[in-house]
């Protein structure tokens, strides 16, 4: 009863108080609904140490349990609310059986806080057309910084497509029809450890690299994704940032010689951002991608990956990086082998996931899925100006698992990361291996079963493709000069109106 007493006064406590319930001393109090008396006297459990040392609760630390400080992004409420029954919460034999184990545990409240907290995986960049995450069943739709958690699914819907940006620095994008599950990143001290799933469609993978960027004036192959909400990143903010200093005379010089300048300097800041994070260059990222029919474990290298649903895979390997690994986990309960990948060629493997063969001559669709993401460069300076941002604290902050945890959310593995990794090699092997015998079994007993989805086509790149060529055509329309001579709130509006998926 006096708990139950003790989690209405302060609830009515809350209420009175308003606005001061955002602070940290009430986010504190908020944890302790179910545990502390109103008159706090006598011995207590789990409360802070910030909370415990305020001469005014009168409570000393030989009276309590020190609960320890939650991670950056984690509640201390662990009531499910969503899930609550209400027959349930109120029944008493459940509450007394509750009880009776949660008291052989002193730490059950740690011990499930710490369980059900989902580490952030990445942030949207860009989203054109239809993005949308699924956490659990309920979709919501993805915008520009949105936040990706582990467990979260990603859904591409028709002629759509998006960027987004890993917490350990890589870029990924996700074309049009793609469904990808973010399982999980783990942070150690020398690398990360992402886990996907991609269910079908077609990803591709961008690691860090700290290499100078060549200059490359041509214009860029996803200008469908272009402009960005990251003002910063945009090619049109440096061509504002010149045009504001130079003279009549300067711009009709450069005019006249077509002189490229605002991409000069854009490249000059991503190089310049590359240089400064040099320092992080050992810190590599190990992403282990499965897919029904193929899992591909690399390290410190960029890939296409496409993914039919009920057909065949594709993988490419873009470029040859120092320090990479590529492998190939093919499917079968006793084909343990992997396949390196050294080759810059794309690679067919069958439905069944047992075969691979390299493709001397590659279809069309695989050479224009290359071409959408051949030359980035403002995706290049959004990663850096947010690896600046996010990722550089984060790794900073692996010296001290403490401050990572409270300031960034993650919990450090010390070691543990190979042992997780041959784990989930061996286990989605074969539940891969299950799965997809499931599927022949069922396929073998219907009649003429359709699966449009399994024949590579123009699906994944048809709209980035359009977009790509539209913007070739108007590279220097009067519009996309104009954009020069806008102030910080015209630019932030065009940014709006322009960055929107148009069809």
């Amino acid at each position: 009863m006096r708990l139950f007493l003790s989690a209405f006064a302060v609830s009515l406590f809350l209420l009175s108080i308003g606005a001061f319930a955002q602070s940290d001393s009430v986010r504190d109090f908020l944890g302790l609904e179910e545990e502390v008396l109103p008159d706090l006297n006598g011995p207590q459990r789990f409360t802070t140490e910030r909370l415990h040392e305020s001469n005014e609760w009168r409570v000393t630390r030989q009276e309590v349990e020190i609960d320890k400080e939650p991670l950056k992004g984690q509640n201390f409420s662990i009531i499910p609310w969503k899930d609550q029954s209400p027959e349930n919460l109120l029944d008493i034999q459940i509450w007394m059986i509750e009880r009776e184990r949660k008291d052989l545990d002193p730490d059950w409240k740690i011990r499930v806080r710490d369980r059900r907290h989902t580490e952030i995986v990445g942030k949207v960049l860009t989203c054109r057309g239809s993005c949308k995450i699924f956490r659990g069943v309920h979709p919501s739709q993805a915008s520009y910084r949105s936040k990706i958690h582990e467990g979260d699914e990603f859904h591409i819907g028709e002629d759509s497509y998006a960027w987004i940006y890993l917490m350990d620095g890589s870029l990924v994008r996700l074309s049009s029809g793609t469904s990808v599950t973010f399982q999980e990143i783990n942070v150690g001290r020398e690398k990360f450890f992402v886990h996907l799933r991609l269910n079908h469609g077609h990803l591709f993978w961008n690691p860090k690299n700290t290499e100078v960027l060549k200059t490359e004036t041509s214009p860029e192959t996803d200008g469908g994704s272009l402009p960005l909400m990251l003002l910063e990143a945009n090619q049109q903010n440096f061509e504002r940032i010149r045009f504001q200093g130079q003279t009549d005379w300067d711009r009709l010089i450069e005019a006249s010689h077509l002189d490229e300048a605002a991409i000069k300097d854009q490249f000059k800041k991503i190089n310049e951002l590359r240089t400064a994070h040099q320092k992080y260059k050992d810190f590599k990222t190990q992403v282990f991608v499965v897919s029904p029919n193929l899992s591909v474990d690399a390290t410190h290298t960029s890939f296409d990956f496409i993914s039919l649903l009920g057909g065949k895979s594709y993988l490419k390997k873009r470029e040859t990086r120092e320090n990479e690994e590529m492998s190939l986990h093919l499917r079968g309960y006793l084909n343990t082998d992997n396949v390196s990948v050294t080759a810059q060629n794309w690679i067919e493997i069958s439905e069944n996931g047992r075969e691979n063969k390299e493709l001397s001559d590659p279809p069309g669709h695989l050479q224009v899925t290359e071409l959408i993401t051949k030359r980035i460069k403002t995706m290049e300076l959004a990663r850096e100006l947010w690896f600046r941002d996010f990722t550089a604290p984060m790794i900073d902050a692996t010296s001290d698992d403490k401050k990572l945890g409270l300031e960034h959310g993650y919990v450090l593995w010390e070691k543990g990361i190979k042992e997780r990794f041959a784990f989930l090699t061996e286990y989605t092997r074969r539940i891969e291996t299950t799965n997809l015998r499931s599927i022949e079994n069922l396929l073998k007993r219907m009649d003429n079963p359709l699966r449009p989805d399994a024949i590579l086509s123009e699906k994944h790149y048809q709209a980035s493709l359009n977009h790509y060529l539209k913007g070739l055509k108007t590279r220097y329309t009067e519009k996309k000069m104009q954009v020069r001579e806008m102030n910080d709130l015209q630019y932030y509006v065009w940014a709006l109106r322009h960055g929107k998926f148009q069809n």
